[in-house]
């Protein structure tokens, strides 16, 4: 999955179950600046870790 679905995949998921930035920062293990900054600027990176943190969190596997 690369960026931008997994930013999309996030954002659906924040409007179906109306989850906040801040919950999904602390579940992964981040703050919730550095999530918000991925999520509004394409440009910014984020690691593969926290990538599959994500991607474990939308799958509802954590």
């Amino acid at each position: 999955m690369n960026d931008t679905e997994l930013r999309s995949a996030l954002f659906f998921f924040q409007r179906q179950y109306g989850t906040s930035i801040a919950f999904i920062a602390s579940k992964c293990g981040v703050s919730r600046e550095h999530l918000s900054r991925w999520l509004h600027n394409n440009s910014y990176a984020i690691s593969e870790q926290l990538k599959s943190k994500i991607i474990k969190l939308i799958k509802g596997e954590m």
